[in-house]
């Protein structure tokens, strides 16, 4: 058969997120599945993800890397489509968050195309972005409040859905509207997957799990140093803690009441030109959310206490170079209770390595932590002297003279 025919018989869906819409679930899946979807008439081209199961999806399948930005490459959805049909599919689907902002492009050079996208509570998307820029982005900053509520999202949504009319499905993102309370059972039945077999589906595995208060926290402490690769590791230990509180807001009450206003006025703004997919239903759950599960954003030494014993059963080593990384840096200010909780678990003697794991680490590694200044009142004349001298120890590609002054000065120190 030839491409043209291709083209004009092969449909296909999009899926473009948006961002904090369980796509890293949905993509999870679908990458796991390719062999039932297929057997469903559905072609999911393999990308890859990183060790937490994330990825940018397809969206590198089809956009190539131009000078800073990205070009649609329509000979690559040519030869997906002759993939799609070579599998014996009608339908290729590809899915990535990263198609949000560039849909356009997409559906006019293609024909046969669907796209499909959810619609979140603004206020729930706003507090998620944070947590998520403090897990991942190195955000060291409480949440501020925000007089107006970012709408962008449903902005883009209300413009897509003029231009694109009924080759826009909206679906309404909330666990209680799900089937299964599942948002890839939810995606499955979009795309028409027979309902009795999705209700089959088990779809309990969870990816970018979310961060209990306590790991939060611990981790914004932690984005105040650099770690280098200790922060992927970190990253994924902290997601697998579970000792502790899993619902929680930082919003408060008068807050949470002018956002949910400003929500309720997009939602129905947006639902009243497109009508999605128990839009109703969400308007009326948003309506209907009281405020509760409220905590200031803050630990006490006990609770900095039991994540840092979790890392540490997880992954000693782990600890004991965060420690090392925070030992050599003097110059980042100080916050308890975890300073005090870490230097506790992790004495100077225990931080630094012994002469053969330093000399393994000096030729493999070259450390560049920036020092620049602090404030001599923070610390003990000892305890000052020791952070400087991990410091210089570090910086150094190998010095035996720094690894032995690091060495007498712990002794000093009777640590």
């Amino acid at each position: 058969m030839c491409l043209e025919v291709f083209i004009n018989t092969v449909n296909l869906i999009i899926h473009i997120g948006p961002p904090k819409t369980g796509t890293s679930a949905i993509q999870k899946w679908l990458k796991d599945n390719t062999d039932f979807l297929r057997a469903h008439g559905i072609f999911y081209p393999q990308h890859k993800e990183d060790s937490n199961g994330i990825s940018s999806g397809n969206f590198l399948s089809v956009f190539d890397p131009l000078k800073g930005d990205y070009k649609l490459n329509l000979k690559r959805i040519e030869e997906l489509k002759n993939k799609t049909a070579a599998n014996n599919c009608h339908t290729l689907l590809l899915s990535s968050e990263f198609f949000f902002h560039r849909l356009l492009p997409l559906v006019n050079n293609l024909p046969n195309v669907r796209c499909i996208a959810y619609v979140r509570n603004p206020a729930e998307s706003h507090e998620s972005h944070y947590n998520q820029s403090v897990k991942r982005h190195g955000n060291v900053a409480t949440i501020r409040r925000a007089d107006s509520l970012p709408m962008n999202a449903l902005k883009v949504l209300g413009d897509y859905a003029s231009k694109l009319g009924d080759r826009l499905i909206l679906r309404a993102y909330h666990e209680d509207l799900f089937l299964n309370n599942s948002i890839v059972s939810d995606f499955l039945t979009a795309i028409n997957l027979p309902g009795e077999e999705v209700a089959n589906i088990s779809c309990t595995k969870r990816i970018n799990t979310s961060y209990t208060l306590e790991a939060l926290e611990v981790k914004r402490w932690f984005n105040r140093y650099e770690l280098g690769s200790n922060s992927n590791l970190l990253d994924r230990i902290l997601q697998s803690y579970s000792n502790g509180v899993t619902r929680f807001t930082f919003v408060g009450k008068h807050q949470f009441n002018d956002y949910k206003r400003q929500s309720l006025k997009w939602l129905r703004q947006l639902n009243e030109q497109a009508p999605f997919a128990n839009g109703d239903k969400l308007i009326k759950a948003v309506h209907d959310q009281a405020h509760q599960n409220f905590y200031k954003q803050e630990i006490s030494m006990q609770q900095c206490d039991s994540v840092l014993r979790y890392i540490a059963k997880e992954n000693i080593a782990l600890l004991t170079n965060l420690a090392l990384c925070v030992y050599a840096q003097p110059n980042v200010e100080d916050k308890p209770p975890f300073t005090d909780v870490l230097f506790q678990l992790v004495p100077p003697r225990a931080a630094v390595p012994n002469l053969l794991q330093y000399t393994k680490r000096a030729f493999v590694n070259s450390y560049s932590y920036k020092i620049e200044s602090f404030d001599d009142l923070n610390y003990t004349q000892g305890n000052r002297k020791f952070r400087v001298s991990v410091n210089r120890l570090l910086r150094k590609r190998f010095s035996l003279v720094a690894y032995l002054k690091v060495r007498l000065l712990l002794l000093s120190l009777k640590a």
